[in-house]
């Protein structure tokens, strides 16, 4: 399920592989996977603001 998502971990025997886009992008271990899948979410949110692509933030307007 990991490979078929835009972000993802699978883990087992003590560590985690992170995926972007269903490839593997890092190996960890089980006690930096939390802190690797933030920091792998901060760059992908960071290349959609800068390519122009909405964060999923609803905008909302009254009138």
């Amino acid at each position: 399920e990991a490979r078929e998502a835009d972000l993802g971990v699978a883990s087992g025997n003590g560590k985690g592989q992170i995926f972007v886009k269903g490839e593997v992008v890092r190996t960890v271990p089980e006690s930096k996977i939390v802190e690797t899948l933030i920091d792998e979410a901060m760059k992908i949110a960071e290349r959609m603001e800068k390519d122009g692509v909405a964060s999923g933030v609803p905008d909302v307007t009254v009138s």
